[in-house]
């Protein structure tokens, strides 16, 4: 049997960790990602009727909200692939009573679609993730109609994504740090001119990008620790370093939040790249 080329085994251990970090993501995350996909669908202009593709659904957003805005007789199919994100994408349209959406076990690098054809295609906060972004990018192109629209969102650079970058610095001071092989930089995308470029050699035309920021908001600095030690890179990092290590990164990251606190609470600015493509 041929060895596994770094990223597929990157993508496998990935898929794992998406898997146990499922519920948390809901609970904790998914919340503050709801202004992104809001303003993804408007850069989109989705319409009633219209067949709509999400690539990195999780468990289901912005596909749940794209199925209302489409109506009866349009359609959404949310794809990703995490089964765990999947069941509760499912239950979650179930619970709303949406029967125009469907979703399905999927790698954005290939996606098999039996021909379907879509009028928008959404990605949100899921190329950042990919090796071969670019080959997301040229399958998501191939799957629209013509003059069917992408809309995706990337984190921005890691100086401007405070809840993640904070961590990474207190990681890389501690040399606990590295990126898994196979794995890509996970703010690549977000320098100056980066989604243009990988959008336009995609093919797309007529590119637009817009920064846009939102505060994320916890309780305190043990509410924060407890929600971004589950997160799969950092989880993966953490498990590398000895105990001591991992409590003077804990220290340092709790040192680094004293500047967030306003009005009793932690508000923690993340800004994202947000940008809009169509396929002529």
């Amino acid at each position: 049997m041929a060895r596994a080329t770094p990223a597929a085994a990157y993508k496998r251990n990935e898929r794992e960790l998406w898997n146990q970090f499922s519920r948390r993501y809901i609970r904790v995350a998914m919340p503050e990602f709801v202004p992104f996909g809001r303003r993804l669908i408007e850069m989109a202009g989705v319409q009633k009727g219209m067949w709509v593709l999400d690539v990195a659904t999780g468990p289901g957003e912005p596909a749940l909200t794209a199925a209302r805005l489409v109506g009866r007789a349009g359609f959404v199919l949310g794809v990703d692939f995490s089964p765990a994100m999947l069941r509760a994408a499912r239950a979650r349209a179930r619970r709303l009573g949406l029967r125009n959406v469907k979703f399905r076990e999927m790698d954005a690098e290939r996606l098999t679609l039996e021909g379907m054809l879509f009028d928008r295609a959404f990605c949100r906060f899921g190329l950042m993730l990919m090796p071969n972004a670019e080959g997301a990018l040229a399958e998501m192109y191939r799957i629209l109609v013509p003059g069917g629209r992408l809309a995706v969102a990337v984190w921005s650079t890691q100086q401007k994504v405070n809840t993640l970058g904070l961590v990474r610095r207190a990681l890389t001071k501690h040399h606990a740090f590295t990126l898994p092989e196979g794995a890509p930089d996970f703010f690549r995308l977000g320098k100056a001119g980066a989604i243009e470029r990988a959008l336009q050699a995609a093919g797309f035309r007529h590119v637009r990008r817009e920064r846009m920021t939102v505060e994320w908001v916890f309780k305190d600095a043990a509410d924060f620790w407890r929600s971004m030690r589950q997160g799969p890179s950092i989880k993966r990092a953490l498990a590398k370093v000895s105990p001591s290590v991992g409590r003077a990164i804990k220290a340092e990251v709790l040192r680094s939040l004293a500047r967030f606190v306003r009005n009793g609470k932690l508000r923690i600015p993340n800004e994202a790249v947000l940008a809009i493509a169509t396929r002529l």
